[in-house]
């Protein structure tokens, strides 16, 4: 059989195995992560841009409903809890635990010290790799703590509107809370890749030129591409009435 026929068989039979398994009727499907419980509410998300603390100057953490971090960014908040918060709602995390782009491991005892009620796998489609986020399941089972993802038509058209690349953790959470009807949603801490990551959140970048190498690593992400998508599903939530509050640096990196 040619290898092109049996790429192709590969892939439409992987298609084949996600849409049964993240079919509603599959009782042992990843739960999804639904809108409902967000609406009216004030939401915070927090990036691990170099001008985070910046960012939040002033800004009263507490004061939002929900807040939002990436990632290791549950250990920038333990290191400077007084300008970064303490609390974390929702951790929105790629799940890769160890190896050289680790993201930081996040087992139950730490979840539970921050108070992260729920943690959202962004990268559910049939490309990605299963095995994380099953074992990442197995692992919550009974801590009180949920894991989602995002439905398959949300990440579908993600994809889509990135003309087939992966959105970074970051775009992935911005963009899906900017589909909510919140009252408002805070962005804080993005320079989307050309500033430096906040001290300790990743060693290994240095200048705003390796974070976006970083990012753009193995042809999975394209950085360019998210911040005018970004900036196009703002202007969209704007339209339909929510409040979208940026940061002092993460306006002039949008536009």
């Amino acid at each position: 059989m040619p290898p092109t026929l049996t790429r192709r068989l590969d892939l439409a039979q992987r298609r084949l195995r996600f849409a049964l398994s993240a079919s509603p009727l599959n009782p042992w499907r990843i739960p999804t992560l639904a809108r409902e419980p967000f609406a009216g509410r004030r939401v915070i998300i927090i990036g691990p841009a170099q001008t985070v603390t910046d960012d939040l100057q002033g800004v009263d953490m507490d004061g939002h409903d929900v807040i939002v971090r990436l990632n290791s960014g549950l250990f920038l908040a333990e290191r400077d809890p007084a300008r970064l918060g303490s609390r974390t709602d929702v951790l929105f995390h790629n799940l890769n635990e160890d190896g050289p782009r680790s993201a930081g491991a996040v087992p139950p005892e730490v979840l539970k010290r921050h108070g992260v009620r729920t943690v959202v796998f962004p990268h559910w489609s049939f490309k990605g790799s299963k095995a994380r986020v099953h074992r990442k399941r197995r692992e919550l089972e009974g801590t009180g703590i949920a894991l989602n993802v995002p439905s398959t038509r949300f990440c579908a058209q993600l994809r889509q509107d990135l003309t087939g690349f992966q959105p970074t953790v970051g775009t992935s959470a911005i963009a899906w809370f900017l589909g909510c009807d919140l009252a408002e949603l805070a962005i804080h801490g993005f320079t989307f890749f050309s500033t430096p990551y906040a001290p300790s959140y990743n060693d290994q970048v240095r200048t705003g030129a390796e974070a976006m190498a970083w990012a753009a690593a193995s042809d999975v992400h394209n950085p360019a591409l998210e911040k005018p998508l970004i900036a196009r599903r703002m202007r969209e939530a704007e339209a339909r009435g929510m409040t979208v509050t940026l940061g002092p640096n993460v306006r002039p990196h949008l536009t």
